[in-house]
């Protein structure tokens, strides 16, 4: 689909369009064609906890902005990731990644000994920026539309956690059940990939707007590309499966 986005099913189905066409890219492509190893996964999941702070950080650039009832659907959404579900015994996203670490071996020091790598670092500032500095309606986009990249329902194939999950299980023999943060996130972010558009049918009326709403998007995705590329460099200078 090209030209200006002139309504709200518009916008739905080019959002779409773009969380699908990331996996189309030579950095998704990449980093999904890599044979797993044990090293090259504690490498992902200690890098991907930078990414997981980082959406915290972002999130809330984005609700300090927003309007009140955006500031409660962020609210809603932070929540669960700060805390976790109490009734169900989840905890909190960080230490979901942890536990998941665990399985490949990283222990809570790992985690804490690790430094970012250069362009994990670069990504995260980008978004950081992003989100602090465009108006409301651009920034929400940074932040949502790597939950619809991550959505079963919305990317053919489905989400990147689910391909990531597969691999872990097919490369590794780690079984989805044992691996916390991608079984939680497969199913959560089905869920969460929807706010984009709840906050867009509030607030999002004209062509400027959806503009507008598209520019973050395509951004966010932008530094996404960057960063899947830069594990996948990564991940591939550690030595192959022997």
């Amino acid at each position: 689909m090209v030209g200006p986005v002139r309504n709200l099913d518009e916008l739905e189905s080019r959002l779409a369009e773009m969380a699908n066409a990331q996996f189309a890219s030579p950095q998704y492509g990449k980093i999904l064609s890599l044979p797993l190893t044990k090293e090259r996964a504690q490498l992902y999941i200690l890098q991907r906890a930078y990414f997981h702070l980082n959406r915290r950080d972002c999130w809330a650039y984005v609700q300090a902005a927003a309007p009140f009832d955006i500031k409660q659907m962020i609210w809603d959404h932070e929540r669960e990731e700060l805390e976790g579900d109490k009734e169900r015994g989840i905890p909190d996203h960080f230490t979901l990644g942890m536990q998941e670490g665990g399985v490949v071996g990283l222990t809570p020091d790992d985690f804490a000994a690790d430094k970012p790598l250069d362009g994990t670092m670069a990504c995260c500032a980008a978004w950081i920026h992003l989100a602090k500095d465009r108006p409301w309606l651009e920034a929400l986009p940074v932040c949502a539309v790597t939950e619809i990249s991550n959505s079963d329902e919305i990317c053919e194939g489905g989400g990147f956690a689910r391909r990531m999950a597969r691999k872990m299980t097919s490369e590794l023999g780690i079984p989805l059940k044992k691996q916390p943060s991608n079984a939680e996130h497969v199913v959560l972010d089905v869920e969460h990939a929807h706010l984009l558009m709840r906050a867009a049918r509030l607030h999002a009326s004209t062509e400027a707007d959806f503009a507008l709403i598209l520019h973050g998007a395509a951004e966010s995705l932008r530094v996404e590309r960057i960063f899947k590329g830069v594990l996948g460099d990564a991940m591939a200078s550690l030595p192959d499966p022997g």
